[in-house]
């Protein structure tokens, strides 16, 4: 392995990358001279930030609608990704939310709709790519999980239940692809900003999307050698 990755010219996918965190992070993954290939449920703000980045970025960001938990997305997003831009070297797992019920008033829909997105959409959007970072014997996975995949918290049960099986997914992922040069992390920030609507004001005892999207690329730039895990950021 060589000590520090390439940024430059190599390919990442950022699932939920239309808005919010996944926007920030893409932002972050094109300044350091990446192809970034976002995807995401809302059509409109998929175009809309592929054409702000496309602008700044020419010819380095595409988009597609993606409903991670469906097999048949995941697989016609990636194909296009490969098509447009060739091998694939860094997928960020970010798409995600929650629901704010007691775990005994939480329906059975709610259930299935926080596990399909947040623990179904990373096992499928891993299914697919992790085959072509195994041909490349290189590859990054960055997990976006939350404090809540480590806590309990009242009233987000169902979203702690599928932070904690991100994580768990990861880390038997990672043992598996040890051999093929591929490295999983997992972030798991506390209360974020992205959590609120861009036009809302910013709060300072919050962590930025920036942190998160600094945190991305510091992590990308490590010695290939280390591996590093279970990372917790905390606004101050």
């Amino acid at each position: 392995m060589t000590d520090t990755y390439a940024l430059a010219g190599k390919t990442a996918i950022v699932t939920g990358g239309g808005k919010g965190l996944g926007k920030t992070l893409a932002r972050f993954l094109l300044e350091a001279g990446m192809n970034v290939a976002i995807c995401g449920r809302t059509e409109t703000a998929v175009k809309q930030t592929v054409e702000q980045f496309d602008a700044l970025f020419p010819g380095n960001v595409i988009g597609q609608v993606c409903d991670v938990s469906k097999s048949a997305d995941v697989a016609s997003f990636v194909r296009k990704v490969k098509d447009t831009f060739g091998e694939l070297h860094v997928l960020i797992n970010n798409s995600g939310f929650g629901k704010e019920t007691l775990i005994w008033e939480t329906s059975e829909k709610a259930w299935d709709e926080v596990m399909d997105t947040n623990v179904k959409g990373t096992f499928l959007m891993c299914k697919e790519v992790v085959p072509h970072m195994i041909n490349n014997k290189e590859g990054y996975i960055i997990n976006i999980a939350s404090q809540a995949a480590l806590n309990g918290y009242a009233n987000a049960g169902v979203y702690c239940a599928s932070k904690f099986a991100m994580v768990g997914l990861g880390k038997a992922l990672q043992e598996e692809v040890r051999p093929y040069g591929i490295h999983v992390h997992s972030l798991n920030p506390a209360l974020i900003q992205s959590q609120k609507a861009e036009t809302e004001k910013v709060d300072d005892g919050l962590i930025q999307n920036e942190d998160l999207g600094n945190m991305v690329v510091y992590l990308l730039s490590q010695p290939r050698r280390l591996k590093i895990d279970n990372i917790g950021l905390w606004g101050y």
